[in-house]
């Protein structure tokens, strides 16, 4: 337990060998919630309004989501990673179920509300800031998550690929990891070049949406006005970027680190995904004797 306690607050005292790893991984979660954009503040300033902008719904859909895939993919355990949690919703209510959850993030915003939240629950649970490509664990885990396209966050497939290699580090030999991702649909027709507004009790949210289509990039300038208890309005800019992968490069990725695909569904339901598809939920196994 000592050493659970000295993970979640810097992830690198109980492993002398991991100290340099984490001291990167430190240096490079620091620029983004998932360790890829280009500047700290990434999901820093809007980890404030993320739950109340109606980001939380995605969560509490996906929750009884992942029940039924486990259902079907089933594992031996109940130990798991939630691997860029951001405000904590999936990890909380595993943890609730009487999990044994560590939740990862590159974003000290997005943990300082999912710690506020599962403290104001109750709850016992590990969080720590770190990079999805470079994180390390107390033990291996019998079941990873990887929600919300993070994923398309790693915008080189060599950076998808370190973080599909962490994932099958962090993973028993039989366990389980389940990553959505955005497609080139979401990204290029329903995100394309728009501008959407929030508008909200306390705050208001502008995103500017950006494809590029020779690169499959999507760029999303937010602009958030926050307001102060003193009635006076917060603005902060944030761009976040993310890429869309064909299914075969992901295949290739996944397989590289050693996990075999057992399924890829069209998100929120147990059916194939076509062309038309938005979202997909990947579905591997890291084999129960390593090859």
């Amino acid at each position: 337990m000592r050493c659970k306690r000295a993970w979640a607050a810097t992830a690198v005292r109980c492993w002398g060998t991991e100290s340099t790893l984490y001291a990167n991984a430190v240096e490079l979660g620091h620029q983004g919630r998932f360790g890829y954009n280009s500047r700290m503040t990434l999901y820093d300033h809007y980890a404030q309004a993320y739950d109340d902008s109606g980001q939380i719904a995605f969560s509490l859909r996906m929750i009884p989501y992942l029940d039924q895939l486990l259902q079907r993919h089933p594992v031996q355990g109940r130990s798991m990673l939630d691997l860029a949690c951001g405000t904590g919703t999936v990890a909380m209510s595993y943890a609730q179920q009487g999990w044994e959850v560590y939740a990862v993030d590159a974003s000290a915003g997005m943990l300082d509300q999912a710690r506020r939240k599962a403290k104001e629950s109750g709850l016992d649970l590990s969080f720590s800031q770190q990079d999805m490509r470079h994180f390390v664990l107390p033990h291996r885990v019998a079941l990873v998550t990887c929600l919300y396209d993070s994923l398309n966050y790693m915008l080189t497939e060599q950076d998808l690929g370190k973080a599909f290699a962490q994932v099958s580090g962090a993973l028993l030999p039989g366990g389980l990891f389940l990553g959505d991702m955005n497609t080139q649909v979401t990204l290029e027709e329903v995100w394309g070049n728009n501008t959407f507004f929030v508008d909200r009790e306390g705050m208001s949210l502008i995103l500017r949406s950006g494809y590029e289509t020779e690169t499959r990039l999507s760029t999303v300038h937010i602009v958030g006005f926050m307001k102060r208890p003193e009635g006076t309005y917060e603005r902060f800019d944030e761009h976040h970027t993310e890429i869309a992968y064909e299914a075969d490069q992901v295949q290739a990725a996944l397989h590289e680190a050693g996990l075999g695909v057992e399924a890829a569904y069209e998100c929120f339901l147990l059916s194939e995904p076509d062309s038309r598809s938005r979202r997909v939920m990947w579905v591997a196994r890291k084999p129960e004797i390593s090859q």
